[in-house]
Parts: C-alpha cells; sequence; structure tokens
C-alpha cells in the first residue's frame, strides 16, 4: 500500500489517531459551544423575524437570553435538509475544524412562527407535525458582520498542483454542465468575463478552501459555489472561513454525487491535520454523538454508510496525488 509513498506520510496515514471530538471540547473558532447549544435548545422565544435571502423559507429568531438563532424548519423542498444542517455541524466537531456555527435539532409551535411567515407562498412547503409543531435545525447567529469572499477566476490555482483546469467544478451545477457541453477543445469556459484571481486575500486563504472542499465533498454538499460565491464568508474583514449553509446535503438517494466527484478531483492540495482528521474519522462514534441531539436520529444508516465510503474516497484520491507528484506538492500546509 505504501510502496510509492514517503515515509512521512506513509505513518501519516497509518498512526492509530483518536477521534477529534475526544481530544477536545467542541467549539467554534475556539469558542466553547456548550453555552450556545444549551441556549438554543432550551431558550424561549422573544422575537421572530422571517429569513432573508435563500430559496427556502427560514425564521431569524432572538431568544429572551439574548441568544440570536436562525431556525430552518423541516420542509419539501428538495434541497433544504433541516438534518444535513446538524450533520454538519457533527462532523465538523468530529474533525477538529470548528467551522460549522453551533447547531441543533429543535421543535417550536408553529403559532410561535405563523406570524413572522405572514403570506409567504413558501409557508405551504412546511412540514407542520399534526399537534402543530414544526421540527428543524437551529444554528447559532454569528454576530459580526460576515464578509463574501471575492475571488477572480483560476483562483482553483492556489489548490492545485497541476495550475491548468480549463472548466471548473467549483460553480453552480447547471453552469458546470453548460460548460462541459461546450465544443471540444476550448480552453475556458467558465466565467470568462470575470477579472483573474491575484493573490489570497490572507494567507491562509487557500488551505481553508482546500478544508472546505473536503468538507462539502463529505456532506456532499452541492450548494457552495455559484451566484458570486454568496457562501463564502468569513467572519470579519481577512477573518476566519465560515462554513455556513450546509443545508443542501446528506442526500436520500445517490451516495456518489458526480458533481461532488468532480469537486474532489480538482483538489490537489491538502493541509496535513485535515488528512489525519479524515483519516481519525470514526463515523460510528459521530453517530453516537447525534444521538444527543434533541431530534435524533439525525442520519440513517444509507446516509452513514455513504459518509464511511466518502471518507475512504478522499483518503485514496490524496494517496495518489501523493504517489504521483510528492509529498511536498500535494500536502504543503
Amino acid at each position: 500500500m505504501v510502496r510509492n509513498l514517503s515515509l512521512a506520510f506513509a505513518i501519516l496515514l497509518l498512526l492509530p489517531l483518536s477521534s477529534a471530538s475526544q481530544a477536545v471540547a467542541p467549539a467554534f473558532l475556539g469558542e466553547p459551544d456548550a453555552p450556545r447549544i444549551a441556549a438554543l435548545r432550551d431558550g424561549s422565544i422573544a422575537e421572530v423575524r422571517k429569513g432573508k435571502g435563500g430559496r427556502s423559507l427560514a425564521f431569524q429568531i432572538v431568544l429572551e437570553d439574548g441568544t440570536r438563532g436562525y431556525f430552518k424548519p423541516k420542509q419539501s423542498f428538495s434541497a433544504a435538509h433541516w438534518y444535513s444542517e446538524v450533520a454538519a455541524y457533527y462532523l465538523d466537531r468530529e474533525l477538529g475544524l470548528g467551522r460549522v456555527p453551533p447547531t441543533t435539532g429543535r421543535v417550536f409551535r408553529w403559532s410561535e412562527l405563523k406570524k413572522a411567515a405572514g403570506s409567504d407562498d413558501r409557508v405551504g412547503e412546511l412540514q407542520i407535525e399534526s399537534d402543530g409543531t414544526l421540527r428543524g435545525a437551529f444554528i447559532w447567529w454569528v454576530p459580526e458582520p460576515l464578509k463574501r469572499v471575492r475571488m477572480g477566476r483560476q483562483w482553483e490555482r492556489w489548490i492545485r498542483v497541476q495550475r491548468v483546469l480549463p472548466i471548473t467544478p467549483y460553480q453552480r451545477p447547471v453552469d458546470y454542465r453548460a460548460d462541459l457541453n461546450r465544443r471540444p477543445g476550448i480552453r475556458e469556459a467558465t466565467d470568462p468575463h470575470r477579472p483573474l484571481a491575484k493573490a489570497p486575500d490572507v494567507e491562509q486563504r487557500p488551505a481553508e478552501l482546500s478544508d472546505l472542499i473536503v468538507f462539502d465533498y463529505l456532506t456532499q454538499n452541492v450548494d457552495r459555489w455559484g451566484g458570486g460565491f454568496t457562501n463564502l464568508r468569513t467572519r470579519g474583514a481577512g477573518g476566519a472561513l465560515i462554513f455556513l449553509d450546509n443545508g443542501a446535503g446528506f442526500w436520500l438517494g445517490e451516495q456518489r454525487l458526480g458533481l461532488m466527484e468532480a469537486r474532489l478531483k480538482a483538489l490537489q492540495r491538502f493541509r496535513k491535520s485535515t488528512v489525519a482528521a479524515v483519516r481519525a474519522l470514526d463515523v460510528d462514534a459521530m453517530a453516537e454523538q447525534m444521538q444527543q441531539d434533541p431530534l435524533a436520529p439525525v442520519l440513517n444508516e444509507k446516509q452513514l454508510d455513504g459518509l464511511r465510503q466518502r471518507r475512504q474516497a478522499v483518503l485514496d484520491h490524496v494517496e495518489t496525488l501523493v504517489a504521483r507528484f510528492g509529498e511536498a506538492a500535494v500536502l504543503p500546509w
């Protein structure tokens, strides 16, 4: 297995590491989760407003203790999976990334939210229970203004060993398909009018983007790229990249999506600690952690098995790249 790998990378693959969640208390950018999760689960509503933006109907909620959260309810819209938001939180903590805001499953009474929803046409998509309650993901609201990471054309060079990538998979699925269907031989089909990417805004941004692509592959989140990169946000200008909007993942059907495979294949540079964390990921241990959620079980066995498959696919991809290009090129951070 390790014949073509460097000794250092072989050690990285083989050392028995424990799950990240067992090493440190869960935290968001170093700030403990526990008090925020407790407030999100138990706090009473003080104010409700309808969420802004996005295709699905959601609610901005202020609790009596001042905690703010964003409630994404169970609904019929196909790309709004409340369970994906919750599972993404648990996966993030298992990997030790700390980039997904504290998130928990919660049940609210529809009567508490109805006034804020008003006459919104999307109310008909909400899956309100027979007892008048609504299940969903309740996400801690980051108080600081979130800044959009603006990247120009060919930013993918930051995360690749081979610089050339004529058609990028890091865009909306419909645009990616359109680019693939263009005539053969075209050198650059994607967003030809956007300016070329310059240097990253901060030194660690390429490593953060690599982590995000790995994370999205594991969660199957197809809704990250496109639309001006609105889902690429940092905590303040030049701040840490936050992994927001994880609802379009953990699909119930196919567990290896073609678009997500293309996004993983296009990624060629990784952070060493992230590869180690993926290797150490124990999906069974993560499932046990998710049993603590008020709306457990969060994922079914098919979804958990899909996560196991994707975890192995990441490790296989990294191993292949190291054998081809060498450890220094593939694991620079």
